[in-house]
């Protein structure tokens, strides 16, 4: 796309955002606050974001079930994510809606816009047919999506007041600011505005449900065992969703070369992680490459089973804490270690501490030392 492209479609952007926030601003002075019923039938959980993030979403289910029993729940979020829900036994619908901004593919802007439109159409007749009582839009930050509830007609939309949709809501919850407080439990925040009984809050947990014997056979088979409890090994998942908080082959030869004594399986996904990977377990002989070797089943097995789990500020933490496997993992400063640190007391972050941390810029730095600076050493001292 030619920068002149380019600039067009951010001005168009732009001034229909300032249109859209005029009307929306207008609007507000109407909205009226609309109580959950006692007993509503399906409850759906918005959050267009990315694995971690989903996995990190999926720790208010237990608070719902706690409070509503008999309540459906439906999960809108990217097909990027889906799968992770799909097979969740306590997820009853899942709907695919792909948000251009977050849209990681190499596709151009107006390629994902068109995505995005049709995603969102297809997702919007789901929606509405299954005539949800209650939306909670869980992404702190915009896109949120409240304007998706409110055109699907959900009547209860419980939304952040910070959020740029705020007027389309039906009940706002402030955003917490206390710098420690951890992602999940910002999102806690929004059922407040729905639980008759607060206790249930105590339930929020990470967790994600039993492996499949399918699941276990895919470890077993790469293990090269018949059981999964008669082998010890650990997990290495060197990837990220952005490439600037990963640390380079090299950083995890030297933590496999520490370890002589155990058994390593690299996960991963993708021809990048794939080379990154086979450059390290090509020099050990105690190395298994499972990248793009595993469903995402077969994944969480994987870790769930595993007696610990290295890795970077990715998904694979997240899972961790989910499955109550031990985890060490590297974070850079650029988005809060506090904030988005795997929600479990067996999680233990190691981070490069400096004074423009969190920077809150995606893009970061070209020197990156707050995770660069990172060495095996930090990591291994803790397992």
């Amino acid at each position: 796309m030619t920068s002149r492209k380019r600039k067009l479609i951010g001005v168009a952007v732009r001034v229909w955002r300032s249109i859209c926030l005029v009307a929306l601003r207008a609007a507000e002075c109407g909205r009226k606050q609309v109580l959950p019923p006692a007993t509503p039938r399906r409850i759906l959980l918005i959050n267009p974001a990315h694995i971690g993030d989903i996995v990190i979403s999926a720790s208010l289910i237990p608070v719902l079930q706690c409070a509503y029993p008999s309540a459906q729940i439906g999960f809108a979020t990217g097909s990027w994510s889906a799968f992770v829900l799909k097979s969740d036994p306590r997820i009853a619908f899942v709907h695919c809606i792909d948000q251009w901004r977050l849209n990681r593919s190499d596709a151009g802007v107006l390629s994902k816009m068109w995505q995005f439109k049709r995603t969102r159409r297809a997702a919007l007749r789901e929606i509405r047919a299954l005539r949800y009582d209650i939306a909670l839009c869980l992404y702190p930050w915009n896109p949120d999506l409240l304007d998706l509830a409110w055109t699907a007609r959900i009547p209860v939309r419980v939304g952040f007041r910070h959020s740029v949709m705020a007027p389309l809501a039906t009940l706002l919850v402030d955003r917490p600011t206390t710098p420690f407080m951890s992602i999940g439990a910002i999102q806690g925040e929004l059922l407040r505005a729905i639980l008759r009984e607060p206790a249930c809050l105590q339930y929020r947990r990470s967790s994600l449900p039993e492996s499949s014997p399918e699941a276990i056979r895919e470890v077993c088979a790469l293990l090269g065992v018949p059981a999964i409890n008669t082998i010890r090994y650990r997990v290495i998942h060197m990837g990220s969703g952005a490439t600037n908080r990963e640390l380079p082959p090299e950083f995890w030869g030297e933590v496999v070369r520490n370890r002589p004594d155990q058994r390593f399986l690299f996960t991963g996904r993708g021809s990048r992680e794939a080379a990154n990977i086979e450059a390290v377990v090509n020099r050990f002989e105690n190395c298994i490459n499972a990248c793009d070797r595993l469903s995402w089943q077969g994944f969480v097995a994987a870790v769930r089973h595993a007696d610990l789990l290295y890795g970077v500020e990715s998904m694979a933490g997240h899972v961790a804490a989910a499955v109550g496997t031990r985890c060490v993992v590297a974070y850079s400063g650029l988005a809060g270690v506090a904030r988005w640190r795997p929600d479990s007391s067996l999680a233990t972050v190691v981070s490069c501490h400096l004074p423009c941390a969190p920077c809150n810029d995606i893009r970061g730095c070209p020197e990156m030392t707050c995770i660069r600076n990172v060495s095996p050493q930090d990591l291994l001292r803790f397992g």
